[in-house]
């Protein structure tokens, strides 16, 4: 059995034995094991925690997700860590919170819950920790992440995106306030401070890494775009980062290997929740739209993506109205549309970022959180074995958002 000292500290320890004993859990055993394989933590330490009877210790009685922030200085210093699990903490402590309320107030049919529930967390600074429920014990369980989704998975990630957006536009249009709280709250995200030399060093690569998947001969139309979009990211970033004037709660990190998916007897998808909130912040809809979008969709799915917005905005609409707000006051669909072709390109940034990740095959991918892997400069900024998937979907990518008219700049 794993013991606490490799894993949690005194401080972490003690928020996790406050907590069980909080719901009667008094005398106890931990069996501690990762919760994703190598190369899928790119965000801190994640565990699954068994809590065990000590009179049968084979028998667990609960069972627990816990996410901890990384304890290296380096890894600190390279990434602003102490940022993002403090958003992901307000997320799960104060806004999912809010979203809940919100839907009953309104008595709403189908409650979203949009994520794992939140049990407790640790906001001491660099020993943060987030406990949180293990749903795969409820039968929710990961698409392969190298795969693009088809219509139906991304169809049922769209809709879930519509309905958080629609919660965001609810409490945004009938309690701004505490909307302007959650703004407030969310400033500090991963990308709002890129005086973190390895933010700029990770972005550029993954950018120059996308630049050789196009040809100037075969993309002239799109080519020279991304090139500037390449040279000059930073300043296309600070420029439109956030401004909207239709923010949402976004996810941002738009991955696959974030959305856990359940099945009934089939293999399309009834359910979905979303994971990895530490990149969440107020932004354009339409940047979830087309990170998930570009990066998550296979070919013949990404050649729908005109039918798929219009189903996202059908769903928005209808939860809107349920949550008592007006869809053509909130945000009308040529706004939307205009959302899209303008802050769409942040969209495509994180694509460039999640493709990396998504098309990597069965290579092995770094550890992020190690000391070890700091060793020869950022660990993050690893080449791929083969680009061959890759380079398919990225060009796809950029063609499509090219082909949708949308800015580049």
């Amino acid at each position: 059995m794993e013991t606490k000292q490799e894993y949690l500290t005194d401080a972490q320890m003690e928020a996790l034995d406050k907590f069980l004993n909080s719901i009667g859990i008094l005398n106890y055993e931990l069996k501690f094991s990762p919760a994703v394989e190598d190369g899928e933590n790119f965000g801190g330490v994640i565990l699954k925690v068994d809590v065990l009877e000590v009179k049968n210790a084979d028998l667990p009685v609960n069972h627990f997700i816990i996410k901890c922030s990384p304890h290296s200085d380096i890894i600190h210093a390279a990434v602003p860590f102490v940022n993002v699990y403090n958003i992901e903490i307000y997320l799960y402590s104060t806004v999912f919170s809010e979203f809940l309320q919100i839907q009953r107030e309104k008595k709403v049919a189908q409650v979203c819950k949009p994520c794992p529930k939140f049990y407790t967390s640790l906001t001491k600074h660099r020993e943060e920790m987030l406990v949180l429920e293990d749903l795969k014990l409820k039968g929710y369980e990961h698409h392969n992440r190298y795969l693009p989704l088809n219509y139906d998975h991304v169809l049922i990630m769209l809709k879930q995106y519509a309905k958080i957006h629609a919660l965001s536009y609810a409490v945004r249009d009938q309690k701004p306030q505490l909307f302007q709280e959650f703004q407030k709250n969310m400033r500090n995200h991963f990308f709002e401070d890129l005086t973190f030399g390895a933010i700029q060093t990770y972005v550029q690569h993954r950018l120059t890494h996308a630049l050789k998947a196009l040809n100037r001969d075969q993309d002239g139309p799109y080519y020279d775009k991304f090139v500037y979009l390449a040279e000059n990211w930073n300043s296309v970033l600070k420029s439109l980062m956030s401004k909207s004037q239709h923010p949402v709660v976004c996810h941002i990190d738009c991955g696959i290997s974030n959305a856990l998916f359940k099945y009934q007897h089939t293999k399309i998808p009834t359910e979905v929740i979303l994971l990895d909130w530490q990149h969440s912040r107020v932004d354009s809809p339409a940047v979830d739209l087309v990170a998930f979008i570009l990066s998550s969709a296979d070919a013949s799915t990404l050649e729908k993506f005109d039918e798929l917005v219009v189903e996202y905005y059908k769903s928005l609409s209808s939860f809107l109205r349920e949550l008592g707000s007006d869809p053509n006051e909130v945000l009308p669909f040529e706004v939307l549309q205009s959302e899209l072709k303008t802050y769409g390109i942040v969209g495509l940034l994180m694509t460039v970022l999640l493709l990396h990740v998504y098309a990597a095959g069965n290579q092995k991918l770094p550890n992020l959180v190690t000391d070890e892997s700091y060793s020869s400069g950022f660990v993050f900024t690893y080449n791929l074995d083969d680009r061959t998937h890759y380079d398919s979907r990225m060009r796809a990518a950029v063609s499509k958002f090219h082909r949708m008219g949308y800015n580049f700049m």
